[in-house]
């Protein structure tokens, strides 16, 4: 089975209980779309536990992006101020309680993450990333942009076409700037699973999708089947 899931932002409660729900067998595969760290207290602990997972795949978040960023470019204040003014306090107090070799070690983990991945399952094509497909860069030309700040920072939108015959699977915007709840939005060629993770204080939660039947899964309200899901989409 494939599993996909994004912005966690340090809710380790909230991806516990995900991990409990989908019960990962060593022949399924969880892929994370980014957004591990930075809001809650655990991003650090978080990803050295990924890290560790061998059927578990992680994308580059703007988050990872800030912070690899900020640490290898020290003397940039840029990436300094960016990184901090995105809630990066808890990320950042925990990476330096770390010894050097964990802190390169996390570093090196970080610059070797994937920015976009694409699977088939049962003769389904998705896209797999955090914010913005690649094949979107020169659609929307955001020049202001490189293309993998891009891919980790774009906002879509209902109106943004997506590749033919492709499903695009991304985070990055909470699914209530979509359709006004925390549950996944579902749209043409496009599904945004971001649903509020990093705030859990606002109602958010971590989503979860299966793709091989699209069951959804979440660390507040439960499991739904796709048929239940759709249901839950128009209360």
């Amino acid at each position: 089975m494939h599993y996909v899931l994004s912005d966690i932002h340090g809710n380790k409660e909230a991806f516990d209980t995900i991990l409990s729900m989908i019960n990962l067998h060593p022949e399924d595969h969880l892929y994370i779309l980014g957004d591990v760290i930075d809001r809650g207290e655990y991003g650090i602990e978080l990803l050295q536990q990924i890290q560790t997972m061998l059927n578990c795949t992680l994308l580059l978040g703007n988050h990872e992006y800030m912070m690899l960023n900020a640490l290898r470019h020290p003397e940039n204040l840029h990436f300094k101020y960016l990184w901090r003014n995105n809630r990066n306090q808890h990320t950042y107090d925990k990476y330096f309680s770390l010894t050097e070799d964990e802190q390169e070690e996390l570093l090196c983990y970080l610059e070797t993450l994937p920015v976009q991945l694409e699977l088939t399952v049962n003769r389904r094509k998705f896209i797999l990333v955090h914010a913005a497909p690649q094949e979107l860069y020169e659609t929307v030309n955001m020049k202001r942009y490189k293309l993998e700040e891009f891919m980790v920072w774009h906002r879509l939108t209902p109106f943004d076409q997506m590749p033919a015959r492709k499903n695009v699977i991304f985070g990055h915007t909470p699914t209530w700037k979509f359709h006004k709840t925390k549950h996944i939005f579902h749209w043409k060629r496009m599904l945004a699973i971001d649903c509020g993770s990093g705030f859990p204080n606002h109602g958010g939660q971590l989503s979860c999708i299966r793709l091989e039947d699209m069951t959804e899964y979440y660390s507040d309200d439960g499991t739904f089947t796709k048929e239940e899901a759709a249901e839950l989409r128009k209360a």
